[in-house]
């Protein structure tokens, strides 16, 4: 008995000690599985943080991809697209913009039912001819020379197969037709200075009496004033570059050299066209309201191309281009306000500090959204009154960059047609006087559309593009509803981006300029231009009357001579002969 309790008690033993191997192995595989467990889990932990990132990325690269698709299709609408902005009739529901709170309002007579549907009737109207119409006829313009076209039968094809005679013209018999046409011709003006004698015997009178040379603008130069008009005329109105126009008159035979031309303007616009300039921007600065814009401006330097700035201003009468190398608000603070800034380490500094405590008497001043004008309306120099075409395009650049959602593109639409609801209404508005009853219920109907459409630039939006757009509004909405205190003042500035166009056209055609001096000749001359074209003159012909005005003084052109000779200052007789005419 104890042998066999022996026994199982060595056999128990023997399985513990086992057992124990076992363990201590199973202890270490297991320690080994923990280890691995661990690394795979720093490694999940990695994975995730990776994957977090890669998502985060990705995002980003989705939003990126979809603002750049956007920008392609903005891109692709402004190369390939319709240019024009403007609503047609059928845009706009005539019912709905006569309903005032909650009642009909009475219909002025302008707004009558049968002119609505005739402006409908006319919008559908297909262009050319309309068959059954008479016709206008011919207009044959009165004032120009007639050179006459005689149109005759060759001989041989008057004479009778049968006898032989020649047929005889038909006096009265002739049919006359007109046409204008055209010649371009270079000619040499021989002039002749008369020399008189006296043909008395008295001392008192000299023995030898010439004429006066011709007065021109260059002395003794070889070129007429009409030569230096024609070029100054063409490039900055026609747009036609200066070696083009040279061309052409070496090609009619003319023995002229660009390094003449260039060195006559030069020096006709630092001694005539500089001091009228100068006086246009005086002049300028006592408006009480303006418009401005900018453009960019290639400069070909020696030190090589740089990007300068063509300012644009114009009040009621003027009209005035100013070149600068800065975009900054210096050049409208210079401008307008003839004063001088400082650019100091907390930021712009007004050297002295304008007092406006008045704002009746304060400046106004039509501008696009760029923060340059801002800093006028900080320092209490002027209103802004904010363009609404801008923030018109602001939603035609929603439905530009996202096509495909037609939610977003329906909310465009929408806010497109409350702007040109606003258009409407302000346009009757401003027809009548502010006493009168049709501005009073225009004036509160235009208020009542402005307050619904503040109330909805509190809204939270999920689009970045809904956000942006209304973020804009917001914070220009004092600017964008100025109009409504100051009748006077347009909804946008479309004079000015009109007006600059000339700039853009003569920098296609002509890229820039390589001389500082260049430059502001181009300034000078655009504003020259466009002044005689805002007060209905002939830029070509009033550009003859000041040179001849500055040669017929030999010098002697002061201040108040010319003056006296800006085009909003002529005399009604000297305005009559250079009137505009309308096309």
């Amino acid at each position: 008995m104890e042998n066999h309790i022996a026994r199982e008690l060595a056999q128990l033993k023997l399985e513990n000690e086992q057992l124990r191997a076992i363990f201590e192995t199973a202890n270490e595989e297991f320690a080994k599985l923990r280890g691995k467990v661990s690394l795979l889990e720093e490694d999940l932990r990695h994975e995730k943080e990776r994957n977090s990132i890669l998502e985060e990325e990705n995002r980003s690269l989705k939003l990126e991809l979809r603002e750049s698709k956007g920008v392609i299709k903005k891109l692709s609408s402004m190369l390939f697209g319709l240019k024009s902005e403007k609503l047609k009739i059928a845009d706009i529901d005539i019912k709905d913009t006569l309903v005032f709170e909650g009642e009909e309002t009475a219909i002025h007579p302008s707004e009558t039912k049968s002119e609505v549907s005739f402006l409908e009737e006319k919008e559908k109207r297909p262009k050319g001819a309309v068959p059954g119409h008479p016709g206008n006829g011919r207009k044959i313009p009165k004032d120009l020379p007639i050179v006459e076209v005689v149109m005759e039968i060759p001989e041989a094809e008057l004479v009778c197969n049968k006898c032989g005679r020649i047929a005889a013209e038909k006096p009265g018999m002739e049919h006359v037709s007109w046409q204008v046409s055209m010649k371009n011709q270079y000619f040499l003006k021989k002039i002749i200075r008369k020399a008189y004698g006296p043909t008395c015997k008295c001392t008192s009178q000299p023995s030898l009496v010439m004429a006066l040379p011709v007065a021109t603008i260059i002395p003794k130069g070889k070129y007429s004033d009409e030569i230096w008009a024609e070029i100054l005329i063409s490039k900055y109105m026609r747009h036609v570059p200066v070696d083009r126009q040279l061309f052409e008159m070496v090609q009619a035979g003319i023995d002229i050299k660009a390094g003449m031309v260039f060195n006559s303007l030069k020096r006709i616009y630092f001694r005539h066209l500089e001091p009228l300039y100068e006086m246009l921007l005086s002049d300028l600065r006592l408006a009480g309201r303006w418009h401005a814009d900018e453009t960019r401006w290639k400069m070909f330097l020696e030190e090589g191309s740089e990007l300068w700035y063509m300012w644009a201003f114009r009040s009621e009468t003027i009209v005035a281009f100013v070149l600068d190398p800065s975009r900054s608000s210096s050049v409208p603070l210079k401008t307008l306000f003839n004063l001088e800034t400082l650019d100091a380490e907390h930021g712009l500094r007004l050297n002295t500090m304008p007092i406006q405590a008045d704002a009746e008497q304060m400046k106004k001043l039509n501008v696009d959204r760029y923060s340059a004008y801002k800093v006028l309306a900080k320092y209490g120099l002027a209103l802004l009154s904010y363009c609404w075409a801008h923030v018109r395009r602001d939603f035609i650049d929603v439905q530009k960059k996202f096509p495909g959602n037609q939610y977003l593109c329906k909310w465009a639409e929408e806010w497109i047609g409350k702007i040109a609801e606003l258009y409407r209404i302000n346009n009757e508005r401003v027809k009548y006087p502010k006493e009168n009853k049709f501005f009073i219920e225009y004036d509160t109907r235009l208020k009542n559309t402005l307050e619904k459409m503040n109330d909805e630039l509190g809204k939270l939006y999920d689009n970045e593009g809904q956000t942006a757009t209304m973020k804009s509004m917001k914070e220009h909405w004092d600017g964008l509803t100025l109009f409504v205190e100051y009748p006077e003042l347009p909804m946008d500035n479309n004079l000015m981006e009109n007006g600059i166009r000339p700039c853009a056209l003569g920098r296609n055609n002509f890229l820039g300029n390589h001389s500082i001096w260049g430059g502001n000749l181009a300034a000078c001359m655009y504003s020259i231009i466009q002044t005689c074209l805002l007060n209905n003159i002939n830029p070509r012909h009033y550009l003859l009357y000041y040179f001849n005005v500055c040669a017929s003084s030999r010098g002697n052109m002061n201040s108040d001579r010319i003056r006296e000779c800006l085009p909003y200052n002529l005399d009604t007789p000297t305005v009559g002969k250079m009137t505009l005419k309308n096309f």
